[in-house]
């Protein structure tokens, strides 16, 4: 079974989910800088996973398109109850937010959180206002991903010192750019590899990062393996942010050619066991 471990989606009736701004179908700098993403209602999803051969998904609030309000991803989530959780975004700074995450995961079948920095010009990771957050997320022991640049990540030590039991998924952010081996560019990333707590999402842009430099991704991949192990790491299709580098379904061809080398068993983790192990929540 393949599971995509982080997928977007966001739809046209803007009566009922409005979009943030007069921004198109995401901000005028992702449209700048990737090009428009393509319409995806989560029928449309439903039917590129099917045609990709994905049983199941994790829908990851489209922050770029709607911010804070979480409503279309959840909506979206128990529309297909038997393929589908949501991972919601709040943010980690406000005082209120705790108490909303125990509302939507009681209330609204939410079954995860996402942090992002978003606009916000400083990282917020490790700072004492986020750690009524972070002590709700231990309490209701839900996972939490997490979206930021690699420079920012040390930060996050405090935060996962104090709160040992929170599982943290590092974003594919991580890698838009990764260098050539050994990775220094990514020293921040690794840095947690001996912390069983942290996973790592790979996804689409980091395969081509790491193709800029020799063609291949397979050195970035076994440095990733032999570092944090096949278990704490998951494959995504990160759809259908950057829209550039191409459809849902081949998103998921370059991943199989370039986890091949791989045992059977470490492609399982990757594509479906790691997934199972941070969100026990989705179907069998």
């Amino acid at each position: 079974m393949i599971i995509d471990s982080h997928v977007h989606v966001f739809t046209d009736d803007r009566k009922k989910y409005p979009q943030i701004g007069d921004t198109g179908r995401g901000p005028k700098s992702i449209m700048h800088e990737q090009g428009q993403w393509e319409l995806t209602p989560i029928e449309r999803l439903i039917k590129l996973m099917d045609e990709a051969g994905v049983a199941r998904a994790t829908i990851v609030q489209a922050y770029y398109v709607y911010e804070f309000d979480n409503r279309y991803a959840i909506d979206a989530a128990r529309a297909y109850p038997d393929r589908l959780i949501s991972s919601v975004v709040l943010d980690p700074l406000d005082p209120k937010s705790p108490d909303e995450l125990s509302r939507l995961v009681e209330s609204e079948g939410v079954t995860a959180v996402r942090f992002m920095r978003g606009r916000a010009p400083v990282s917020p990771l490790g700072e004492p206002a986020t750690f009524p957050m972070w002590e709700r997320i231990q309490k209701l022991k839900v996972p939490l991903a997490v979206s930021e640049w690699p420079d920012a990540l040390p930060q996050l030590r405090r935060a996962i010192d104090r709160y040992p039991d929170v599982k943290v998924a590092i974003e594919h952010i991580w890698g838009l750019k990764v260098g050539a081996p050994p990775y220094p560019l990514l020293d921040n990333l690794f840095a947690f590899a001996k912390d069983a707590n942290i996973y790592v999402k790979f996804a689409i842009n980091n395969i081509l990062a790491a193709r800029e430099n020799g063609g291949s991704a397979r050195p970035l991949i076994e440095k990733l393996v032999r570092s944090f192990g096949a278990n704490r790491l998951m494959w995504c299709s990160n759809y259908p942010a950057h829209p550039k580098i191409g459809g849902y379904k081949e998103r998921l061809e370059v991943a199989k050619q370039e986890f091949a080398f791989l045992s059977e068993g470490e492609r399982a983790w990757l594509f479906e066991k790691t997934v199972r192990s941070v969100h026990p929540d989705i179907p069998a």
